[in-house]
C-alpha cells in the first residue's frame, strides 16, 4: 500500500432526508472508487463529518460553509475540505449554483437542491432520485478535486473538467486525459508529501515558518491569486468603485487638488501611490477579516490561505489603481490644456507651453491613489458573505 497519503474531509451540513442521505453515501462511494481506480500511487482516506447545526435556511451563503470547511481542514489538518448540503446555494456569478470551489481554501460546497430531478420538475422514483443524485454529486466533487489541483477547464462535455450549464450535463462527465491524469499526479504527490511544520516541528519561528512556506508553495500562491481574476474587481466591488471614481471626479474638478499634486515632489508621489496600494490592502484585509489565525500550531496550509488573500487583495487594488490612473490621464488630456493647468497649479514653476503628459501624469497617479484610498472605505458598504466570495471563489459550477 502506498505511504502518500491524501486527506479528503467531507462535512455534512444541516439535515438530510432520506433520499439525500442514501444519495451523499452512495455518491462518496463512486467519488472514492474512482480516485482509488484512477490513482493507485496514493492512499485515499475520505472521512465523514456530520454538522447538522451548520445551515438552518433553505437557501445560503457558499462563504459560510466554506468557513466551516476552512476551520474544519484546518483542525483535522485535512488537505481538501468538501461541504454537502440539501440547502440552495447563493449565486453571484451565474443564474445557478451547483457547487462552489476555493483555490485559495482547499475547500468546494456543493448543493444537492439543484442536481435532484426534482429540482426540474422530472418526476422520478426515490432509487432513480438516489442514483442520479450520487452520480452527480461525485461528477461535481471529482471536478472540485481536478480544480483545486490546479486543472483549467476543457471544452468536451464528456470530460470531468467540463464546466456544465445544466444539472443534466452532470451526467455525461466521466473521463480525464492522459495529460489531466499527469498533471494530478503531480499536483497529489506535491500534496502528499510531509508538510513543513511535520519536518521543522514547532520550535520553527514564526517569520522563518511563513517564509519557507511562501517559497515552497509560491505556484500554489500565484495560481490562487490568478484563479480568482482579481481584474475584474473594479466591476465586482461596486461600492470600492463608485466612492473611488466620485473622488477622482472631484479632485480633477478643483484647482487646490491640482496645485497640489503638481507640487509634490516624484519621492512623495511615489510614497503616496505604495501607501496607498499597501494601506488599502491591508485595510480590506483586516475590515473584512480574511486573515484566518492558526489556532492550534503552525500550518503550513494556513499560511498558504493568508497569502494568497493577502495576493489577491493586493493585485486587486493594484488593478483597480491601474484603472483609476488610466480614466484619470484620458480625462486630464481630452479636457485639461496646458494653459489650463498653469492656471489652477500656481506652484508650477514652468510656463504652459512646457506643460505636458508628465503634469497630467502625476495628477493622476495622485488622484487614483487618493481615490483608491476613499474608495477602500467603500468596502463597508459590501456585505462580509459577499466580499468573501469574491475573493475565496474562484468557480462557481
Amino acid at each position: 500500500m502506498s505511504d502518500r497519503l491524501v486527506d479528503i474531509g467531507v462535512i455534512v451540513t444541516g439535515t438530510l432526508d432520506a433520499v439525500d442521505e442514501a444519495a451523499v453515501r452512495r455518491g462518496l462511494d463512486q467519488f472514492r472508487e474512482f480516485v482509488k481506480d484512477r490513482f493507485p500511487e496514493f492512499r485515499w482516506d475520505v472521512k465523514t463529518t456530520r454538522r447538522p447545526e451548520a445551515v438552518a435556511a433553505k437557501r445560503t451563503a457558499p462563504s459560510a460553509l466554506l468557513q466551516q470547511a476552512l476551520n474544519e481542514r484546518d483542525e483535522q489538518h485535512w488537505d481538501f475540505a468538501f461541504a454537502i448540503t440539501a440547502a440552495e446555494l447563493e449565486s453571484h456569478y451565474s443564474h445557478h449554483c451547483f457547487a462552489a470551489l476555493s483555490r485559495p481554501l482547499d475547500s468546494a460546497v456543493f448543493s444537492l437542491s439543484l442536481i435532484d430531478p426534482r429540482a426540474i420538475g422530472h418526476d422520478a422514483e426515490s432509487e432513480q432520485r438516489i442514483a442520479t443524485i450520487a452520480n452527480r454529486l461525485s461528477r461535481l466533487m471529482l471536478h472540485a478535486l481536478s480544480h483545486l489541483l490546479g486543472l483549467g477547464r476543457d471544452s468536451n462535455p464528456k470530460n470531468l473538467l467540463f464546466h456544465p450549464s445544466s444539472a443534466e450535463q452532470l451526467d455525461e462527465m466521466e473521463e480525464l486525459t492522459d495529460l489531466q491524469a499527469e498533471q494530478q499526479i503531480a499536483a497529489l504527490a506535491e500534496i502528499a508529501d510531509q508538510r513543513l511544520e511535520e519536518r521543522s516541528g514547532s520550535s520553527t519561528p514564526w517569520i522563518n515558518f511563513m517564509l519557507r512556506s511562501a517559497v515552497i508553495n509560491a505556484r500554489e500562491i500565484w495560481q490562487a491569486i490568478f484563479a480568482a481574476r482579481p481584474w475584474q474587481f473594479p466591476r465586482r466591488l461596486s461600492g470600492l468603485t463608485l466612492a473611488a471614481v466620485s473622488t477622482l471626479v472631484v479632485l480633477l474638478l478643483t484647482a487646490e487638488s491640482w496645485d497640489l499634486a503638481l507640487s509634490q515632489s516624484f519621492a512623495s508621489t511615489t510614497v503616496l501611490v505604495l501607501v496607498s496600494w499597501i494601506g488599502t490592502t491591508t485595510y480590506v484585509v483586516f475590515r473584512q477579516q480574511l486573515i484566518v489565525p492558526n489556532r492550534t500550531r503552525q500550518s503550513e496550509q494556513m499560511v498558504v490561505t493568508n497569502l494568497s488573500a493577502i495576493g489577491i487583495v493586493f493585485a486587486g487594488m493594484l488593478v483597480t489603481w491601474l484603472t483609476l490612473t488610466a480614466a484619470a490621464l484620458a480625462i486630464a488630456g481630452l479636457l485639461f490644456g496646458p494653459t489650463l493647468i498653469a492656471e489652477w497649479a500656481a506652484s508650477l514653476s514652468q510656463p504652459a507651453s512646457q506643460i505636458g503628459w508628465a503634469e497630467r501624469f502625476s495628477m493622476s497617479t495622485f488622484s487614483a491613489s487618493l481615490g483608491l484610498m476613499i474608495g477602500a472605505l467603500g468596502t463597508s458598504f459590501e456585505s462580509q458573505h459577499y466580499f468573501r466570495h469574491i475573493i475565496f471563489v474562484d468557480e462557481e459550477i
